[in-house]
């Protein structure tokens, strides 16, 4: 009856992963490509256009809510990171993962994306631009967010968990009206 049993439960786990998760992390079930993300300036009063940001970082997260990357931009405010995600099963007709990006960089408010696609031409690519907001004492000085429909203090402490985690250090602000600071893209030192 022990064998017959044992037998049962693991023809049900072996035939049905989703009973087990393990259709979750199987590579059937996984999407690969690289994401291209550029960071700039929010565009110029005068219509000029927003203007490359060296040295932001750019923290890429999962749907499951896993760090799978973080990485600095270069001089041309771009970074191209090699994501795989879990496929978006929503979407049964495509073969494409999605990832939230968070941006953070010193003398500008962060900025979050969610729902970037990933591989959703089947190029196995994603793209994201980021535009932030420079730090201005004569407004409110808090994380912009895209392609979310939460409110704005849930998206604070989402922020905050994953800075928490991944060891990002506040901005240095010299004028206590911004308090708290935006998160900056130095990490602690372990």
């Amino acid at each position: 009856m022990v064998k017959k049993s044992c037998f049962i439960l693991l023809s049900l786990f072996c035939f049905y992963p989703a009973i087990s998760g393990f259709a979750e992390t199987n590579g059937e079930n996984l999407v690969s490509g690289i994401l291209t993300a550029k960071v700039t300036t929010t565009i110029e009063p005068a219509g000029e256009q927003g203007k490359p940001i060296s040295n932001a970082r750019l923290v890429v997260i999962n749907s499951l809510g896993k760090i799978i990357a973080t990485k600095l931009t270069n001089a041309k405010g771009e970074a191209t990171i090699p994501v795989t995600v879990p496929k978006d099963l929503r979407l049964p007709m495509k073969n494409m993962g999605e990832v939230t990006v968070l941006a953070v960089a010193n003398g500008y408010n962060e900025q979050i994306d969610f729902s970037v696609p990933i591989n959703e031409y089947n190029d196995h690519t994603g793209r994201v631009s980021i535009s932030l907001w420079k730090i201005d004492p004569k407004r409110r000085n808090e994380p912009q967010f895209l392609n979310g429909s939460f409110h704005r203090f849930t998206v604070f402490e989402m922020l905050d968990y994953y800075a928490a985690k991944i060891g990002l250090m506040r901005q240095n602000i010299n004028d206590e009206s911004i308090a708290p600071a935006p998160w900056g893209p130095e990490l602690k030192l372990k």
